[in-house]
């Protein structure tokens, strides 16, 4: 017997009713941007995620690219990041202008290595105490931010990398694409990172049918600047 590795009609037919019914609503309410179903999807999986706000965009290179403009992120900037990961992370940093910058990943976990992004900073960086800020010393650009990669569904050792965020004074954006319901010490992917980006893509273990996206934050300064450059 042959089991498919991804059914995604088996997963519709599941919940065909509802899929359905949803449907339907939206087209006989004409709310095919935004509207009353995306605001109750970004109210509910920002409370299950533990979360104050959620942010629909279209995709998750969108979620990932709105992230780091709602930090204003750009030319001159420089993101550090792993490799190992979809091309959308390392994409977005570059749709804004900004440097991506990259350190390995833990051998037994792929997800980022927290003694090689110690071992970056370290060797690698300097601290500007004149600007306070964190500077790459081959490219001189300005650190801003850290992504981890959630991978596998498995999520990065968040503790160690928010300590080091906030030492040098850098953002963290979960790039949770893979890790949707995943926890860390009691807390779920997406609510200990500034912000969180997630996809919606079908493949995902929440899938639309389509593409589709989203940020977290707790930040409603943030949130709100997110919302703005969608509307």
């Amino acid at each position: 017997m042959q089991v498919p590795f991804m059914d995604l009609k088996r997963q519709y037919l599941k919940i065909k009713d509802e899929i359905d019914e949803a449907i339907q609503e939206t087209i006989d309410a004409c709310a095919f941007v935004s509207g009353k179903m995306v605001r109750k999807f970004e109210e509910d999986f920002a409370q299950y995620c533990g979360v104050k706000y959620a942010v629909g965009v279209s995709n998750g290179t969108s979620a990932l690219f709105t992230a780091l403009k709602a930090l204003d992120i750009g030319p001159g900037d420089g993101v550090i990041t792993v490799s190992f990961t979809f091309i959308a992370t390392v994409e977005a940093i570059s749709m804004t202008g900004a440097r991506p910058l990259f350190v390995d990943i833990d051998t037994d976990t792929y997800n980022i290595s927290v003694s090689k992004l110690k071992e970056y900073i370290e060797n690698f960086c300097e601290w500007d105490s004149a600007k306070k800020m964190l500077v790459d010393k081959k490219h001189r650009v300005r650190i801003k931010a850290v992504i981890p990669v959630h991978l596998y569904g498995q999520m990065a050792d968040m503790d160690p990398i928010m300590d080091i965020a906030k030492e040098y004074d850098l953002y963290v954006i979960e790039d949770a694409a893979q890790a949707h319901g995943a926890t860390y010490k009691g807390k779920k992917a997406g609510s200990i990172g500034h912000l969180a980006a997630f996809s919606f893509y079908p493949s995902k273990n929440l899938g639309a049918y389509g593409q589709g996206g989203a940020v977290l934050t707790n930040d409603e300064n943030l949130a709100s600047k997110m919302r703005m450059s969608g509307e």
